[in-house]
């Protein structure tokens, strides 16, 4: 039968068990002659325990890096919980995944019984998070330490609790006293610069997976808090950080052998964590993050391809989230899918805010719509809790309240029908993203053009739109949209010319935001059509580049007059119910 699907696209629910399901596309199922294959003919009993399993309600995945334990009052239950996961109740978060080796410091932040805890780890508290050790000392000796604490909380909540494992931290390269003692005393284990440092320099810390002693002590982990936790399951995070063998240090693809090794590595956890599931009688989930396409996975050692054939995976956490509206979903949720994998894309709160310029409630619902549109289980949240890390008072109660906006509806499209929103163009903003390029997608944005523009193209960008714009304009929910582009160029501003999907258009107004660098923002009226559902094709051009006088000081003409950038493209829509 072919029925909507429970994310709003046209899909085959193929029932395996009660409660359970698995999407299969539409176009693979009419590219098939003959019946469609049952694809759980070969599974195993764990395994359609585990498709059950996963398919409970999940909206949102929120991850935790563990941040609150550096609070003062963090040494009660009460103080640790308060700031960032209290606040999740009542919420569309239905997952915590919680960091358990300390937010950075590749350390466990519970009580382990095999590895020194946070600070312990380091020989005496690092200045940074200086008070986590502490408290987590103060709530292990009250009967239950924070990892327990959390999961009590999920539970009193009806949430899933994963633990979310960083695979090769290394915000050691860069804090005063990050290094674990570990680190120090066995320098043959991290990576080899192979000579000289690239824009991957922020890696030189870490661990080189070849070695087995490296993987043991994640493993090691994941196998201790199996034994000891009643968690739902883990997450390997394998974007905290995406360097695990030397040839990355050279931005070069690693070996057949290194990759290898990986997936053998995932085996072992596979097979540990469903011992696990055997001995407590229910099953063990492991969710991945990963970096944002099979390819560039593959080139830092995971072969996603071969851990969804080898049933090493249960979620698929695509992406870093630092090309949110770039990211090729597609291409996991017509492998994952059959393969009973769920995909939840990123949401990287700091690459958000950027790409939205600002806006963030609203750009994060345009990339929920997006994703919803082709395929998405759900959505995940990384690093959301940031922006009021040190924040007190009606100062902490205020920004907490703008990061959490966002929690009651984007994970499920019914929820984000007729909000207002988003929907943005990526662009390199440099900074940070420099160092994950090597996992993100491309970004059109910038798009630039030197020499003599009478009027020429200067670039052409894709515009994503998961909302149904026509059927919204016909039906009287939708309000307005303005196309937004923000240029630096020497040419006024009615030099801009942009056309969608063919047609020009008109009626645009402009704001000078910095003369003296020649950047204004231009915005249109637009309308559906020529806006429409899914991939728009946007064309930037200029026409008389020639400044108005006194446009730009004198001294920066020359370089200017004869160059043009777009570097932000965005629709805004607006709708009547909000």
């Amino acid at each position: 039968m072919i029925e909507p699907g429970p994310r709003g696209s046209w899909s085959r629910k193929v029932n395996l068990i009660p409660g359970a399901g698995i999407c299969l596309t539409l176009a693979g199922i009419l590219s098939c002659s003959g019946p469609a294959p049952d694809p759980q003919a070969n599974w195993s009993d764990a395994k359609k325990a585990r498709v059950e399993a996963a398919a409970r309600q999940r909206r949102i995945i929120f991850n935790d890096d563990s941040y609150e334990l550096s609070r003062d009052d963090a040494g009660t239950p009460e103080g640790f919980l308060k700031r960032r996961l209290q606040p999740l109740a009542g919420t569309q978060v239905d997952t915590i995944s919680w960091s358990i080796l300390g937010g950075w410091a590749d350390a466990p932040v519970y009580d382990s019984k095999i590895q020194p805890i946070y600070g312990d780890a380091h020989g005496g508290p690092p200045a940074y998070w200086s008070k986590v050790t502490a408290n987590v000392k103060r709530l292990i000796q009250s009967g239950r330490g924070p990892l327990q604490i959390v999961i009590d909380f999920a539970r009193s909540h009806g949430m899933e609790i994963l633990a979310s494992v960083r695979m090769n931290d290394v915000h050691d390269s860069f804090i005063e006293g990050g290094l674990t003692t570990w680190k120090k005393e066995h320098p043959e284990f991290l990576v080899d610069p192979l000579g000289r440092l690239t824009s991957l320099d922020l890696y030189v810390t870490s661990q080189d997976f070849s070695h087995p002693e490296v993987r043991q002590r994640k493993f090691e982990i994941i196998e201790e808090v199996a034994r000891r936790y009643d968690v739902d399951g883990f997450e390997l995070d394998f974007i905290r950080h995406p360097v695990f063998f030397s040839p990355t240090m050279q931005g070069k693809p690693v070996s057949a052998d290194q990759v290898e090794i990986m997936t053998a590595f995932m085996r072992s956890i596979r097979k540990l964590t469903d011992s696990q599931a055997e001995r407590r009688g229910r099953p063990l989930l492991l969710a991945t993050r990963v970096p944002d396409s099979f390819q560039l996975a593959l080139n830092i050692g995971l072969d996603l391809k071969g851990w969804l054939e080898e049933d090493l995976v249960d979620i698929l956490i695509a992406g870093g989230g630092y090309a949110p509206f770039s990211l090729p979903l597609a291409e996991f949720t017509a492998a994952a899918h059959p393969q009973g994998v769920l995909v939840y894309p990123c949401i990287n709160q700091s690459a958000a805010n950027n790409v939205s310029g600002g806006s963030f409630l609203e750009g994060v619902r345009g990339m929920a719509s997006n994703w919803f549109r082709t395929g998405a289980d759900g959505v995940y949240l990384w690093n959301l809790g940031t922006p009021f890390e040190y924040k007190t008072g009606q100062d902490l109660v205020e920004t907490r309240r703008r990061s959490y906006a966002c929690l009651s509806d984007i994970g499920e499209p019914g929820t984000l029908a007729a909000r207002n929103k988003l929907f943005c163009v990526d662009n390199h903003t440099g900074g940070v993203i420099d160092y994950y390029a090597h996992i993100s997608s491309s970004r059109p944005l910038p798009v630039s053009r030197e020499g003599a523009i009478k009027y020429g193209v200067v670039g052409r960008v894709p515009l994503v739109v998961g909302d149904d714009l026509a059927s919204a304009k016909e039906n009287g929910t939708l309000e307005t949209m303005r196309l937004v582009l923000d240029v630096r160029s020497a040419a006024r501003p009615d030099a801009v010319v942009c056309r969608v999907n063919g047609k020009d258009l008109t009626g645009g107004q402009s704001t000078v935001v910095d003369a003296g660098k020649g950047e204004y923002r231009v915005s249109y009226p637009v309308d559906a059509p020529p806006l429409r559902q899914g991939m728009n094709a946007v064309v930037l051009a200029l026409k008389g580049s020639r400044p108005r006088p006194g446009a730009v000081r004198p001294e920066l003409l020359p370089g200017m007059a004869a160059w043009a950038q777009f570097h932000g493209v965005r629709l805004e829509v607006n709708y009547r119910s909000e």
